[in-house]
């Protein structure tokens, strides 16, 4: 083969490469698809060659984003052979909190009729993240203006909170007063235990005195007991009263171990425009492991949503049995009325201000298999956020919940306030139940 034909075989092959890296690069495709016209006013940062997702499935990709009327237009070029129902609902998806952005499509139904080739459709407005933020932080704000006296800010929410705060006080008042009644008994009860301590104490020491006697065998008892029978039982008489005063002295301490507190959670799910709560209790019998039990999703499950559909299971609970180390604490157990754990992490523990920020993780109904608002539902449910302590008693965050199935991003309030009343009925609790299982042994 000659020179020149080498050289052209060589240009020619570099020629093919160059198509075939433009056809792949360029994002060209062999599959025939059709357009759909959805108007929006605002976007929110889509652009072209964005992914359509019908239902979570991608079916096609957004051609083109125009000026319309006034109005911002993308065309979706849907894959041949997809159907696409006329009451179905358009709005802009995000991946995540600052993740890429798709044009969602919620499925409609058959009867309503299947959109043709060319038709235009109104898009429902999504709000930006600042959009969000900023009504956010006003929420915040009118919330907080409500809960300190603002009537003019007062909503139904703020008055039931409100309203809660006062009940939980009354409680607490309540609470105070029977402890008012209880407590000089209870300190005659305490004067008495350590009175009968310290007289174990000495009763001890005597007995010290008194078996090393018997094991050198002096005294009329000592030649008494050389019968190995009666020594025996008397070993373990004493040995009873010392597993006794350690008992004792073990119950006044846990007393005062208890720590409570109440924990509040708001949360505002914008697509919808809906909120929900929780509220429960969080128990630590020790400074590394914590007890909580509450209710999740709070809400009238006959209330009526007229902004989007919600597929949220409302009035679940909530129980975990909690390990806490310094920059982590995992609970397990039961979470929405499923078996589940919870991760949060406080990375920057060690940071002023930054040791205000924490990290949350959960996983949930790992066998989940239910059909819901005519959706199946067949993933665990995955839930991530984060939270910045503004006060000791409040934290404002962002969370996305059921990331596998439906992502469902909410804005996050929580109240959290210790009770140290409830903490010492605990802790008179456990002196009550130690007491019992104590005159139980003595029978």
């Amino acid at each position: 083969m000659s020179i020149e034909s080498k050289v052209g075989a060589f240009v020619l092959a570099g020629l093919a490469l160059l198509g075939i890296a433009i056809f792949l690069l360029g994002d060209f495709t062999f599959q025939r698809r059709y357009p759909i016209y959805v108007d929006f006013t605002d976007v929110s940062g889509l652009s072209e060659d964005s992914p359509v997702r019908l239902s979570g499935v991608d079916v096609g990709k957004v051609k083109k984003i125009s000026f319309q009327s006034g109005k911002v237009r993308a065309e979706a070029r849907i894959r041949e052979g997809v159907p696409i129902y006329k009451n179905s609902l358009f709005q802009i998806g995000s991946t995540g909190i600052i993740g890429s952005k798709y044009l969602q499509i919620d499925q409609g139904k058959a009867e309503s009729g299947v959109l043709q080739p060319g038709e235009a459709v109104q898009g429902k407005e999504a709000d930006s993240i600042e959009k969000s933020l900023t009504k956010a932080f006003n929420s915040l704000q009118d919330l907080l203006a409500g809960l300190n006296g603002d009537e003019s800010k007062q909503t139904p929410m703020t008055k039931n909170l409100n309203a809660t705060v006062a009940n939980v006080r009354e409680l607490t008042a309540n609470l105070n007063e029977m402890l008012a009644d209880v407590k000089p008994n209870v300190t005659h009860a305490m004067d008495r235990m350590d009175s009968i301590t310290a007289k174990l104490d000495s009763i001890l020491a005597k007995t010290d005195q008194m078996m090393a006697a018997i094991n050198q065998q002096k005294g009329p008892v000592g030649a008494l007991l050389h019968d190995e029978k009666m020594k025996n039982d008397v070993k373990e008489t004493v040995s009873s009263l010392k597993d006794v005063a350690g008992t004792a002295k073990d119950v006044l301490g846990r007393i005062n171990q208890f720590r409570v507190y109440w924990n509040y959670d708001w949360r505002y799910e914008h697509a919808i425009r809906t909120s929900r709560g929780d509220i429960g209790l969080k128990i630590y019998p020790r400074d590394e492991r914590y007890y909580y039990l509450g209710g999740s999703n709070l809400a009238n499950v006959n209330d009526s949503n007229t902004h989007g559909t919600d597929y949220a299971r409302k009035n679940t609970i909530d129980a975990l049995l909690g390990f806490v180390w310094p920059y982590a604490d995992l609970g397990v157990g039961v979470i929405q009325s499923g078996g589940g754990a919870r991760v949060t992490v406080t990375p920057f523990k060690d940071v002023p201000v930054l040791d205000r920020l924490s990290l949350m993780a959960q996983g949930h109904d790992f066998g989940r298999n239910r059909v819901v608002e005519s959706r199946r539902f067949s993933k665990p449910q995955y839930d991530f956020g984060g939270m910045f302590r503004a006060h000791r008693l409040i934290g404002i965050g962002a969370r996305v919940e059921d990331v596998q199935e439906i992502p469902r991003y909410q804005t996050w309030v929580n109240v959290s306030f210790e009770d140290k009343d409830i903490a010492y009925l605990f802790g008179m609790t456990t002196f009550g139940v130690a007491g019992t299982k104590g005159r139980s042994k003595s029978k």
